[in-house]
């Protein structure tokens, strides 16, 4: 890897790319005085920090961060439900952008990263991965197999890395030289200090971990859980950063947890040779397919630990359950709205229309709007009492009666209800593909099939996308199918429109018209 020499024109886009032209430790900064700053620093700071890249040093006064803790969940008095957050000093979070920015270049030019790791990766989401492992199991349970769900948590993984290890992984991937010896001095000698309560503890060494909070701390965790992909030869594991999970099918359910559990010895012994470590209280499984099928005595084991079988567990925030009709995630979303609506009424009459419109959208669309592609892909009988819910909070901000017509209430707000939402999101991905096939993650360029491409007869479906036959309901609600039938009954004019805003502006009015 060459690490090329810093401009002090990128040292200035990265201090005006702070979000809201906030420098950290800096408040309420305006543009003019950034100017002035930004040029007084700008040139000694390009050369102290191509000096580093020069000589593979790193000074050490920038490798000093001060921790705050913030709780999770659980007992307050427990160290261990505290994520420690690491707060830099802004010159190494620019020095740190500069070497990030060189990295993560090389890493995906070289397609080094596995193409199922979808956290902390530029173009790449929760939702987009949901949807591709939710699509490969209305895939499987259509061709009538059996698909087991593993979720594997891995306890305190950034904070366990093992400086070591990881050193060897970047050298393995062709980071070699001067800017090995970088990242070597990057991670020694680092330094940090606690504070909580105004109370600041004394400064202590760390010798392993990455921080959370860096902006190199992420991307050198997937270095490092990279080579996972091999650990296990009989499936594909998906990732989210440090969500590790694995989905295996077959249509004998012995056969099935026979390798489910060679997979668990396979992962066993990567995680003891990279020194992680699994939180086995949280780690769990599922088996979706046939009812018939699943029913069985069988168990699941890693290191000669009986794992626990679950109807349904949280995979990057959304309930999947085990027989894939939605109900505990439609719950946790309807519970989480439902108290808005007490809290609706009171403010209703305290505040202007366009405040309770911005209410609306960022306490109740929000909570809707995440992984709707795959959650409301669902029959309507499960999403009545989301749909009920959601219409009357837009009654009560909307000071609209019982009678008035739902089409009237999402037109006034310029929204569309759950089903239609669901829709919508489904085809602003067909879109993407269609268009801009460059912002969708590997796994997704080669996705969909069109007809044009299956034959070459002249038809006035040629454009449109292939739609393989399915054998069952079930496998009508894959992205493959779903995806593509809606986007071949679009109007033409709208399928066409390449700008994205312009499209989901069209797509919402055409949508908002089947109300009618």
């Amino acid at each position: 890897m060459y690490c090329s020499p810093v401009t002090s024109d990128e040292i200035t886009r990265i201090i005006y790319n702070f979000p809201n032209n906030k420098v950290p430790g800096i408040d309420n900064i305006n543009s003019k005085l950034l100017k002035e700053v930004s040029d007084i620093v700008v040139d000694p700071l390009a050369y102290i920090f191509n000096l580093s890249f020069a000589t593979g040093i790193v000074p050490d006064l920038l490798k000093i961060a001060k921790v705050i803790p913030i709780y999770k969940k659980g007992e307050r008095n427990l160290p261990s439900n505290y994520r420690p957050i690491s707060l830099l000093s802004i010159f190494d979070k620019i020095l740190e952008k500069l070497m990030y920015k060189r990295l993560s270049n090389y890493l995906e030019t070289n397609k080094i990263l596995y193409k199922y790791q979808f956290g902390f990766r530029k173009n790449h989401s929760t939702s987009q991965a949901v949807m591709e492992v939710l699509d490969k199991i209305y895939q499987y349970c259509d061709n009538r197999e059996v698909i087991m769900g593993i979720y594997l948590d891995l306890q305190k993984a950034f904070d366990t890395v093992n400086h070591s290890i990881l050193i060897e992984k970047l050298a393995m991937y062709g980071v070699r030289g001067l800017v090995l010896n970088w990242f070597i001095s990057y991670l020694s000698n680092r330094k940090q200090y606690t504070v909580l309560s105004n109370c600041k503890s004394a400064a202590e060494s760390i010798s392993y971990g990455v921080r959370q909070g860096s902006v190199l701390g992420p991307l050198l965790f997937l270095i490092y859980m990279n080579d996972i992909q091999y650990a296990v030869t009989n499936a594909e594991l998906k990732l989210f950063a440090d969500d590790t999970n694995l989905f295996l099918h077959n249509s004998d359910l012995k056969k099935l947890f026979a390798e489910a559990n060679d997979s668990m010895i396979q992962l066993s012994e990567w995680f003891a040779a990279n020194r992680l470590s699994l939180n086995l209280n949280k780690t769990c499984y599922s088996v979706f397919g046939p009812k018939q099928k699943t029913t069985t005595k069988l168990k699941l084991y890693i290191s000669d630990k009986e794992i626990q079988n679950t109807e349904s567990c949280k995979y990057l925030g959304i309930f999947i359950d085990c027989d894939l009709k939605w109900k505990t995630h439609i719950n946790y979303v309807h519970n989480k709205l439902l108290k808005f609506t007490s809290i609706f009424y009171k403010i209703r009459i305290k505040l202007p229309e366009d405040i309770l419109r911005m209410i609306y959208f960022a306490f109740v669309h929000s909570q809707l709007l995440y992984g709707i592609e795959v959650y409301a892909n669902t029959t309507s009988n499960h999403l009545t009492k989301l749909i009920t819910l959601n219409n009357k909070l837009l009654r009560i901000l909307q000071k609209k009666s019982s009678r008035s017509h739902t089409a009237e209430l999402y037109k006034t707000y310029y929204t569309l209800p759950v089903q239609l939402l669901h829709n919508y999101q489904i085809l602003i991905f067909m879109h993407k593909y269609v268009h801009h096939r460059f912002k969708l993650p590997p796994v997704f360029c080669e996705y969909f099939d069109e007809n044009k491409l299956i034959h070459h007869h002249d038809t006035r479906q040629k454009e449109n996308f292939h739609t393989y036959v399915v054998k069952s309901e079930i496998g009508k609600r894959a992205i493959k199918f779903k995806g593509s039938t809606l986007w071949n009954n679009l109007p033409t004019d709208i399928k066409i429109t390449k700008s994205v805003l312009l499209f989901k502006h069209k797509l919402k009015n055409h949508l908002l018209q089947s109300l009618e």
